[in-house]
């Protein structure tokens, strides 16, 4: 009995090794091809890698534009203190706070009876004097007077012609005119009063345009032109903003601010603006093109800044100098072209002709 039952168990693992075997030769190739491909990978990961493993961003570049704000006062395009030519008692007197003038137009007239009185005479003399000068022409054309009387009486017509301009003009200084167009301002003056050449009777002012006086550093001085176009504002006129442009530049910087007087003009053709009042002006200097860079790109050396540049399978140093700072980048000057890459991560194991192993060779421009 003993020997049947050990019989059959040779019989079943007979029966199981030759299945295992069979099933093996079935499946050689998937085996050979499994052990193959595990082979390859060891192969792989156990090769040496001598390149510095980085990460880079591309350059791309942008215009150094600047907005700057500046605060000024604003004075009227013309501007003048009106005063008398001469003293005397004023007669009529239109000046009322406000109004518009036209160049030429009467603005105060003083008293000027006895001025005029003295033109009639001087205009009686002169007509006297010309008609001896003609009676005497006459005699000495027909021999009956000397050539040095009529030179005198010549000399005499002449003054007399003299005595007339000065007595209009003293009739002329009784009148008080506008010198341009304008604008009068308060005055405590009535006809009546009495005024001399040194008292100041109201302001003038020509208000088609307003300008805006103030300081703009020298370093900024190369980026402003006249007809540069400007923005303002004032407090006179809250919620408005006014277009004007650089009208002047001051031919010299103060040494002492190291500063340059900048002044501009807004046009104030429907007169809502004001001179004294306050303005901030906003100019937009426009600036040249630079390479622009991530910061954390930017690196400290002995020699300044400088950034590495991926070249093939080396990063190569690139000097440059800072321009500006700005939202985690920094533009910079150097020679550096859009599209080129800059190492942002590993930097610190670069040195120059050292191998590098890009992490993001497809790195896209932004």
């Amino acid at each position: 009995m003993s020997e049947r039952v050990s019989f059959w168990k040779q019989a079943v693992v007979s029966v199981l090794i030759l299945g295992i075997a069979v099933g093996g030769w079935t499946q050689r190739d998937a085996i050979a091809d499994a052990l193959a491909l595990n082979a390859g990978e060891t192969t792989e990961r156990s090769r040496p890698n001598t390149g510095v493993p980085v990460i880079a961003a591309p350059v791309t570049t942008a215009r150094d534009d600047l907005s700057l704000e500046v605060v000024g006062t604003g004075r009227a395009l013309r501007s003048v203190m009106l005063r008398p030519e001469t003293d005397g008692k004023i007669a009529a007197f239109a000046m009322e706070p406000g109004r518009a003038f036209a160049a030429g137009e009467t603005l105060l007239r003083l008293e000027d009876a006895e001025q005029r009185l003295l033109l009639q005479l001087a205009e009686t003399r002169l007509a006297e004097a010309v008609r001896s000068y003609e009676r005497l022409e006459q005699l000495v054309a027909r021999g009956a007077s000397t050539a040095t009387q009529l030179d005198e009486a010549e000399t005499n017509a002449e003054i007399a012609r003299l005595e007339v301009e000065r007595a209009r003009e003293a009739l002329d200084d009784r009148v008080l005119r506008a010198p341009f167009d304008g604008v009068a301002g308060l005055t405590d003056m009535e006809p009546g009063a009495w005024v001399d050449n040194n008292m100041e009777i109201a302001s003038f002012d020509d208000r088609s345009a307003i300008l805006v006086g103030f300081d703009l550093p020298e370093a900024m001085l190369a980026r402003v032109e006249p007809g540069l176009p400007v923005t303002a504002t004032t407090p006179a006129a809250p919620g408005q903003v006014f277009a004007g442009e650089i009208a002047d530049i001051d031919t010299r910087i103060d040494a002492g601010s190291r500063t340059v007087r900048i002044r501009v003009a807004i046009p104030n053709p429907e007169d809502l603006l004001r001179p004294g009042a306050s303005f901030t002006v906003r100019l937009d200097l426009p600036g040249d093109e630079y390479p622009v860079v991530p910061e954390i790109a930017v690196l400290f050396g002995k020699n300044g800044l400088h950034v590495w540049r991926v070249s093939g399978e080396e990063a190569e140093q690139v000097d440059v100098t800072m321009v500006r700072r700005r939202d985690g980048e920094v533009m910079v000057d150097g020679p550096l072209q859009p599209g080129d890459q800059v190492v942002v991560e590993g930097t610190q194991r670069l040195s120059p002709g050292k191998k590098i192993r890009l992490l993001n060779p497809s790195a896209p421009a932004s």
